[in-house]
């Protein structure tokens, strides 16, 4: 082992504020969908004005960016190290993936007599591509959620391939600035009526940007420039921006959301994700208390799969009382995904992935250990 270099570097340990940042994202995914529309208070216009899909995705690609960079650069010295990378994702994701596939499929057989159609285009992550086919299922359950998955699963097959490309922190810093150029250049395309207004806040080309803003985190974290404090001292301004346009009507899909309006929320994301990062930050010590970090690592996943099916059941309800089924909703939400995690999501978190011996021609890092995380999942 003497002959072998060993870096200073260590693998960051994990940070409860990530997990808490995941958390509030599924929550705004989830208060859209509850309050798209609503002028009922100030709090509801300003969160229900957040249209197309709202500004929780973009916070979960950050967030992905950041931790599946940070995972590429600690495995770049191992053997096997895509083989096992895709298999840790695919015990996370597939088993609730597919199985609530599954169920929606059930569940339609049982209430129409026939199965759902078009599946393929979830089995194959492509929804968010063939976005025809995914909105024409004939589910009783909803899919319009899953397009998120699809996006993050075909970055997850791309950037560790480009990534490990890079022999310096230089050339990645490089890698992510043409990424978020790509990006822009994506939308500015995606905006010809030739192409489904989708594809400018779905398909990964448009919102690959904010993938490449979090990996800027991660290697920030490695060798700190002047983008980190940028992030943080822009916190404040960039979400009073972000919170005027709402107020007013943010839409991605419009030129101006496209153009101007999409990168400014991604900004802001990451200048949250940022602070989130920073141990002595506020968003920091609310981000990584109990509460949050633990609801975001264990329940996030099942309430963002859940929830809209959840939602639906209890909109129809016959209480007059909206405050009840709303706290309804939100118990069930809980429980349930307590119980997906620990009867479903759990037994394959804790199985054994070949770990990746260290190339012998490659320099050597002191093992240790850190979570693997995607922003959706935990």
């Amino acid at each position: 082992m003497s002959n072998y270099p060993v870096t200073s570097h260590k693998r960051p340990t994990h940070i409860p504020a990530l997990d808490g940042v995941r958390l509030v994202a599924v929550g705004m995914v989830i208060l859209h969908h509850i309050t798209s529309g609503s002028h009922s208070s100030f709090l509801l216009r300003l969160v229900g004005m957040q249209h197309d899909n709202g500004i929780g995705p973009p916070l979960f690609f950050v967030l992905s960016g950041a931790l599946l960079t940070t995972v590429i650069l600690d495995t770049r010295h191992t053997e096997n190290r895509y083989s096992n990378f895709l298999v840790r994702r695919m015990l996370r994701i597939f088993p609730l993936y597919f199985g609530y596939l599954g169920l929606l499929t059930a569940d339609t057989w049982i209430q129409t007599g026939k199965p759902p159609v078009h599946l393929w285009v979830f089995a194959l992550f492509s929804q968010n591509i063939f976005v025809n086919y995914a909105g024409h299922t004939g589910s009783v359950l909803h899919t319009y959620h899953l397009w998120t998955i699809a996006v993050q699963d075909q970055f997850y097959l791309l950037w560790p391939l480009l990534l490990w490309r890079c022999n310096s922190n230089r050339q990645m810093r490089v890698l992510c600035f043409a990424g978020i150029a790509f990006s822009f250049l994506s939308r500015v395309v995606l905006l010809n009526p030739a192409f489904p207004p989708e594809y400018t806040v779905r398909s990964l080309p448009a919102v690959a940007c904010c993938m490449c803003l979090g990996g800027l985190l991660a290697l920030e974290r490695r060798e700190e420039t002047i983008l980190t404090p940028f992030f943080l001292k822009s916190l404040i301004p960039l979400l009073l921006a972000c919170a005027i346009w709402m107020w007013h009507g943010l839409v991605f899909n419009s030129p101006l959301g496209s153009l101007v309006g999409y990168p400014l929320v991604a900004l802001t994301c990451t200048a949250v994700v940022a602070s989130a990062l920073q141990p002595t930050s506020v968003i920091a010590r609310v981000f990584g208390s109990k509460i949050f970090a633990t609801g975001g690592k264990k329940y996030a996943f099942a309430m963002y799969m859940f929830h809209p099916a959840l939602l639906n059941f209890f909109v129809l309800l016959s209480i007059p009382s909206l405050v009840v089924r709303l706290a309804l909703f939100f118990a069930s939400t809980i429980v349930i995904s307590g119980i997906s995690y620990r009867f479903i999501e759990s037994p394959f978190l804790h199985m054994q992935v070949g770990r990746g011996k260290k190339r012998s021609s490659e320099p050597v890092r002191a093992p240790v250990g850190t979570t693997f995380a995607n922003p959706i999942s935990g």
